[in-house]
């Protein structure tokens, strides 16, 4: 793993929001994230010795092992280094890094920090908090049980002193481990995992507690490889009270108990909580309801049997917690088949027909966008289970040893081990603060369901589970069946059409939908994933289409994330196919006839060029639901939104008659500045789409009842941008006939000799390449503007909004308050549905203003859908 980088804070900053770092001139930040929108996520140590998460502007910092690349450089001033804010730097020769020519403040002494990011030693905390602590209390108080039971015998003292141990240990890691979030005992000696080791070995004494020794052995394993990888913990950052949380506690305090019901219900209908809670509560008595039936036919079951071979009651309820996991550890396989919920997330989000509105109602207490919700809390429930069918058993064995070993063997009790190591490693892996991360952590650690599901088979008497094959059946089928398809749809001959790289790290693939998808095709902002068997055979990655489903090929847009990478591996693999020099070109091929084609799907090595699994459901299908629709993305996210910019302005507004969904649409995108270069092609595609609303509206009044508009914020932005910065980034405009990207290059044939000029008169009015050929016969009014205008506004923007027509350009983060509320008043008494991909702070600042905006007095409801890989 590499090394953690550290930032050089070059100008003091003061947070306007509560996700933002405050720091001053010289502090030392650690970077844990970056983000195409600028803004990064870091810690910094503050005076007490703890530290702190949160975003920081990227442009206030400077890598410390690297040169002051990131700034500006204007030739104006000599040579020197212009900040963002306008002050003049000088270089420091001697470290290669700038000086402030102002004021030097006292810079703070860094701590020095480990040498590699918190990975297995994350693991092991998260492994001990949860999992040994609660274990070593639990099975302490089995073993002091089991230890009464033998003492009446004369034996047994040492299981019930062990077990006093082991609970008082339980108790200490435990609220150790929560306290000082897995803060160490000391930096130089590995004092915890020593500490575990040790009571590991003690618990080996007493067989109850051999549980719970295994746990703390592993624990211990995982977080000395942490040590030796020089690792430390970093405290997660604590969830601080949103404004509605303050608001309902305050109405709470002043009302009596059946009105504070009401005013729950209602909150949580605003929050859009409802449906899903009435399914959690059918969904619990269910459970419940199982739970009694099976208690009730155990006892029956244990009252029949002979003195000499009955069981405590204790094994009936054994047996029913048993049954909890049989129902729930096979269920848990359904929220993961993937193609299943593409169906049916297409045919309820198809139109507005009576199939579709029904599934839609349905849906809406089982909501299939969050399929990944649902298989954790699944998962939750399967593991209430796993702890009372351990401690039932248990107590059963320490009342009934001998009618227990007779009936059941000894085989449950070791494969009833082997399922609680793999219930540990499989928990302690989805913890988010291990998944983000290593998400390796987290693959692996899952792909031990195979073996859950092998043994829990086996789990019983006589090495066969006599109940759990009934609920796995069909699960088990859907999920085989999941992966079948899923290899047969990656082992489909894709043609790749074009290839073409933007800088700064940018990488635009075009490809034939039938070939990829067949004649299903795809729906909007749907998401794929994709393998490159030259690159790595065995890895796939997700990436959103961005482009509209009418078209008869379809695009991915990937940031590459540096050398080395995956991304940037596939991008020289592809580009290296193409002629030496040009950021686009198209594959060619020989056909049957020996006749040049476009199109490749074999590499040199004979291998495909990628292998494409997909298209996968995602939350822009829920466009088609509401007449009002808000779809932001920030960076790279912003993919499904200009796929479903086209899909609205050149397909459903274009050729759909009578009511339309959506007719309002509002776009959002948060881009860095730094960034904007490799975004020109998204530029050309905004332009075109509001020329094409502008000819719409000019033509048609009923394009007058429709709302269009696109709101682009610059983070980053230097306070002072020179003209030679704009000049120097146009200047391959004149002879590179691909600076505007893929599409322009694709639409137009034109000479690769042909000058700016020239081009800019070819390419004006040109509309969509699948488009009725008649449109390009129509005569297109100009906007007032061109996409040259734009783009340069873009990159040296000199006010804090200025308006395109209906595009209209921002610096800095978005402020959603005014958005939302001029959405509530211009569209009252209708739901808005706010669609989203990106940063994922971004996406809790759109679910607070969902939450703050939908009223039920209003009758309004702004329902959030957020993108989950």
């Amino acid at each position: 793993m590499a090394s953690q980088q550290v930032y050089k804070a070059l100008w003091a900053f003061k947070a306007s929001d509560d996700d933002q770092l405050t720091f001053e001139k010289g502090d030392n930040i650690r970077l844990l994230g970056k983000d195409p929108s600028g803004w990064w996520l870091g810690e910094i140590e503050k005076e007490d010795g703890k530290f702190e998460e949160g975003l920081f502007p990227s442009n206030y910092t400077q890598h410390v092992a690297s040169p002051a690349s990131r700034l500006m450089f204007d030739p104006a001033f000599g040579g020197k280094v212009l900040h963002p804010s306008g002050e003049l730097l000088i270089m420091d020769s001697s470290v290669g890094t700038p000086k402030s020519e102002g004021k030097k403040r006292k810079k703070k002494k860094a701590r020095e920090k480990p040498t590699a990011r918190t990975v297995f030693r994350v693991w092991a905390h998260v492994q001990v908090l949860y999992g040994a602590s609660t274990s070593l209390a639990l099975f302490g108080l089995l073993a002091m049980h089991y230890g009464a039971e033998e003492k009446a015998e004369g034996d047994g003292l040492v299981d019930v002193s062990l077990g006093v141990l082991a609970v008082v240990a339980g108790a200490i890691f435990g609220i150790y481990e929560s306290v000082t979030d897995g803060e160490p005992i000391s930096e130089t000696i590995p004092l915890r995992p020593i500490l575990w080791l040790i009571v590991s070995f003690v618990c080996w004494i007493s067989f109850p507690l051999w549980t719970p020794g295994i746990f703390l052995l592993i624990a211990a394993g995982i977080d000395l490889i942490g040590v030796l990888r020089s690792e430390e913990y970093v405290p997660p950052k604590k969830r601080r009270k949103t404004r509605k949380d303050k608001e309902i506690a305050e109405e709470n305090a002043e009302m009596d108990f059946w009105d504070k019901v009401q005013s729950w219900l209602i909150h949580k209908h605003e929050e859009n909580k409802l449906h899903r809670l009435i399914f959690c509560a059918i969904y619990a008595i269910v459970n419940v309801i199982l739970f009694i039936y099976t208690a009730v036919v155990w006892t029956a079951a244990v009252d029949a049997m002979d003195e000499d071979e009955r069981l405590s009651y204790y094994a009936p309820f054994a047996k029913a917690f048993g049954a909890i996991i049989d129902l729930n550890a096979s269920l848990i396989l359904i929220p993961v088949c993937r193609t299943l919920i593409r169906i049916l997330y297409n045919c309820a989000t198809k139109d507005e027909g009576c199939c579709a509105m029904m599934l839609r109602t349905f849906f809406k207490f089982i909501p299939l966008d969050k399929n990944i919700m649902l298989h954790k809390t699944l998962a939750k429930i399967a593991l209430f289970g796993v702890i009372g069918h351990t401690i039932m058993h248990f107590i059963n064995y320490a009342i009934r040893p001998d009618p227990t070993v007779d009936r059941f063997g000894f085989w449950p009790f070791y494969s009833g081990v082997l399922l609680l190591i793999i219930c540990q490693m499989i928990y302690s892996g989805a913890f988010e603060q291990v998944k983000r991360p290593t998400f390796e952590i987290f693959w692996y650690s899952h792909h031990l369901f195979i073996f859950y599901f092998v043994i829990t088979l086996l789990h019983g008497e006589g090495g066969w589970n006599p109940n759990f094959w009934k609920y796995f059946l069909v699960p088990g089928l859907m999920y085989i069946l999941e992966r079948i398809m899923r290899y047969c749809r990656g082992r489909r001959h894709v043609i790749l059409k074009s290839a073409m790289t933007m800088e700064p790290n940018l990488l635009s693939i075009a490809m034939d939908k039938t070939s990829a998808f067949g004649e299903a095709g795809f729906n909007e902002g749907q998401y794929v994933f994709v393998n490159c068997p030259s690159v790595k055979p065995y890895e796939w990655h997700p990436f959103t289409i961005s482009s509209p489903p009418q078209r008869e090929d379809f695009t991915l847009h990937i940031q590459t994330q540096g050398p080395g990478s995956w991304t940037d591996s596939v991008k020289n693999y592809l580009m290296s196919m193409g002629p030496k020099g040009r950021t686009f070109f198209e594959f060619k091929r020989r056909d049957n006839k020996g006749q040049m084609v476009t199109g490749k799907v074999l590499g040199p090595n004979g291998l495909q060029l990628l292998l494409i699994d997909g298209p996968h459901s995602a939350p822009t299908q829920h466009m088609k639901e509401y007449e009002v629709a808000l779809i932001a993305g920030a960076g790279i996210g912003l993919t499904p939104v200009i796929a479903c910019a086209e899909s609205i302005v050149y397909h459903r507004w274009k050729f759909g008659v009578g009511k339309v969904f959506p007719s309002h649409a509002y776009f959002y995108w948060v881009v860095s500045h730094r960034d904007i270069e490799a975004y020109r092609w998204f530029v050309v595609k905004v332009v075109e789409c509001m020329t094409a609303v502008f000819n719409m509206k000019q033509k048609s009044n009923i394009m007058k009842d429709k709302t269009f508009q696109f709101n682009i914020y610059i983070t980053s932005v230097p306070r002072r941008v020179d003209k030679k910065y704009v000049d120097e980034a146009m200047a391959d405009e004149k002879d590179d006939v691909d600076f505007w990207g893929p599409t322009r290059a694709s639409q137009i044939d034109l000479p690769t000799n042909l000058s700016r000029t020239n081009f800019s008169k070819a390419f004006e009015g040109a509309t969509d390449s699948k488009s009725p050929k008649t449109d390009r016969k129509i005569e297109q009014k100009k906007l007032p503007f061109t996409t040259r205008d734009l783009y340069t506004y873009m990159l040296a923007p000199s006010e804090a909004k200025r308006d395109f027509e209906d595009i209209i350009v921002r610096t800095g983060r978005p402020k959603w308050d005014p958005h939302f509320q001029q959405l509530a008043d211009d569209h009252k008494s209708k739901n808005v549905g706010v669609m989203f991909c990106g940063n994922r702070f971004i996406g809790k600042d759109l679910k607070k203003m969902c939450t703050k905006y939908s009223s039920a007095q209003r009758n309004q409801f702004f329902r959030l859908h957020k993108e989950n890989f």
